[in-house]
């Protein structure tokens, strides 16, 4: 399933909180497109959820007018089978 968070207008200091909880919550095969306002957050993002061993794109600008970045992340990993936070990958 698709899900968004739309982050544009909270607080810088709560943007990746809150987009490390969504993303503590997708399921199996589910995506999560979250869209923030720099890309800063986007990137910062990006690299925590493909720290924790999640799918996650590179950010990209969207929209006219009023910028924003989105990162869509994906959870491809059954739960259980997530590496520890930090482990080396090690490809199949």
């Amino acid at each position: 399933m698709k899900r968004y968070l739309q982050l544009l207008g909270e607080m810088r200091n709560y943007q990746l909180p809150q987009a490390k909880t969504a993303v503590l919550e997708i399921e199996p095969d589910d995506e999560l497109v979250i869209i923030v306002p720099d890309q800063s957050t986007a990137e910062a993002i990006q690299q925590w959820a493909t720290g924790q061993g999640y799918t996650a794109s590179n950010p990209k600008k969207s929209g006219e007018g009023i910028i924003r970045w989105q990162v869509t992340v994906q959870n491809a990993v059954a739960p259980g089978e997530r590496p520890p936070a930090g482990a080396p990958a090690i490809p199949a």
